[in-house]
Order: C-alpha cells, then structure tokens, then sequence
C-alpha cells in the first residue's frame, strides 16, 4: 500500500477541517454572516436613522392662518408639508366656523390626507381669538403686529408666515435652512432700503417680541400718522433695520422671493412667490415652466 499518498489525503482533510472551524469562529469573516444574523454595524455608524418627529415645535415653525376657505387651501398647505419637511412643523390657525365646516379631521367629508396629516401630528390646526377678523387687509395686520400669534409659536425663533397666495417651489436650488441667518427675508420691496414683503416671509419670531415689548405698536402708529408706509410687513422689517437686525441686501430677498415684474426678470429661479398673479400676470407662463405649483396659489378672498 502507498502509505505516502494516504498520509497526503489525511493532512488535506484535516487542513480543511481546520479552515471550516476557523470561519465558523469568525461568522463575520469576508462578509459571510450566517442565515438569520445581522452584520454588526461598523462603529461610529448608526444601524438604522433615526425617526422624524413631525410636529413637534423647536427652533423652527412654518405658519398659514386662513379664515376664508377654499378648494386649493388643503392641496397648497401639503404641498407646503411635502417641500419643507419633517424639521418645519406647520401650523394652521383658522376660525372655529371655518374649521368645523371644512377641515375637521374627523368629518367624513374632510380629505383623507389631510385628515391622516392632522391626526398625525404633522400638520396642527389651532383656532384664533374671536378678537381678530381676518377677512380686511387691516385685520390681518393687526393679527400679525400684535403679540398673541407670536407668543403661540413659542419656542420657534425661525417663523416661515406663508399666504394662500405663496408657493414654494420643489425644483428650487435652495431649501429653506438656507435663508436661516437672516433676522427677516421676504420679497424685497425696495432696490436698496431694507423693506420686505410678509406674505411669504421668514421672521425672527423673538426679534419680533422684542419690538412689541418696546411699546411699539403698529395701530397706533398707523392710526395717529406717524407710520403711513404700509402694513406691519414693511414696519418690521424698518423697526428691525433700526435696531442693526441682520437683513439681507435685495439680490438675496429675490432668491428667496419673487412678487413684481422687476423680481422675475432679474431672478428666473427663486425658492418662491408671493401675489405675482396679482403684481406681474404676464409673467405666469414663464413662471409655471419652472414652478409648475404656482397654480396653487391664487388671490384669495381677502378685501383691502
């Protein structure tokens, strides 16, 4: 008998038996975990990320407050959901009429989505005070220069207020957190001075209580003659100039914003518009070529 050759078979055999053992110490060995375990995450990186908590207010809130109600409201408001995001919890403020006949979340005539999106958490509805008629141009001023809606929104200090009659738009090159280190941004409503519109704007919320505990007072103001420039948009974003806010120089407002003809024709691509049907018509069809959820907003009820 070949003794030699058996004794060759005999080391390859137990070599191999050697080299199964050692994988199976090493189940990890190459990548090969066996059927039913889970790799074991490399250090440092998270096996699974972590869950968004929508509407849960920290240092930024987005706000609608609409007591006239119309078919594009819902639609405009999840859009408004969908582009920002889990970080930007919304809240809605509406009239208790307003909410009881249309957006109820439990009615069975409300919309599913939307209803799904309230009783989520994603979306909140909150109802004003009887004190505020939002149905003139002057009481959404005063609802807008008086503490009440500030105060509610605590512990924000980044406030997006947008109008039914704004839109953000999903193709933009920028996101919202990127305008976060002004003291106020909207339209601008003027080339050089420090003037910006508020219908889609993003406030400094405790800025804003600042100037209010000061004693200033829009109405009173407004009423006696000595502010005659215009609504509470245009008077903050004057208050916080005066006071050295950090404001941003027109270029960058029309990044963020668009309104008027002169907007569009020098910022094609903005993050949003406010009231352009309204302040430029003719330039909606180029408009909708690059934000084609233009035709959400729309001029709402509102009388001057």
């Amino acid at each position: 008998m070949d003794y030699g050759v058996s004794k060759r078979v005999m080391v390859l055999a137990f070599t191999l038996l050697a080299f199964v053992w050692l994988l199976k110490l090493n189940k990890n060995y190459l990548g090969l975990a066996p059927s039913g375990d889970t790799p074991v995450a490399p250090t440092g990186v998270s096996a699974s990320p972590n869950k968004n908590v929508y509407g849960h207010i920290t240092n930024k809130v987005a706000v609608i407050t609409d007591t006239q109600y119309t078919p594009r409201l819902i639609p405009l408001i999840l859009h408004y959901h969908s582009v920002l995001g889990p970080d930007w919890p919304i809240v809605f403020y509406t009239s208790q009429e307003t909410l009881t006949q249309h957006l109820d979340p439990n009615s069975k005539q409300a919309s599913a989505i939307w209803s799904r999106a309230v009783q989520d958490g994603r979306i909140q509805v909150r109802t004003i005070p009887e004190e505020f008629n939002l149905t003139s141009r002057d009481g959404v001023n005063i609802y807008l220069s008086r503490p009440w809606l500030w105060e509610s929104l605590a512990p924000a200090q980044h406030v997006l207020i947008f109008q039914t009659d704004a839109i953000v738009c999903a193709n933009a090159h920028r996101s919202l957190d990127d305008f976060l280190e002004w003291d106020w941004i909207g339209a601008p409503l003027h080339a050089t001075d420090a003037w910006y519109n508020g219908g889609l704007s993003l406030r400094n919320r405790t800025m804003i209580l600042d100037i209010l505990r000061e004693g200033n007072n829009w109405e009173n103001e407004t009423q006696s003659g000595a502010w005659t420039f215009g609504g509470e948009d245009a008077w903050f974003s004057r208050k916080m100039d005066a006071r050295g806010a950090h404001l941003p120089p027109a270029q960058e407002s029309l990044q963020f914003a668009c309104e008027f003809d002169w907007h569009v024709d020098q910022q094609k691509e903005p993050f949003g518009y406010h009231k352009i049907h309204k302040n430029a018509p003719s330039k909606l069809d180029e408009i909708i070529q690059w934000c084609p959820e233009i035709t959400l907003a729309a001029p709402g009820k509102l009388a001057d």
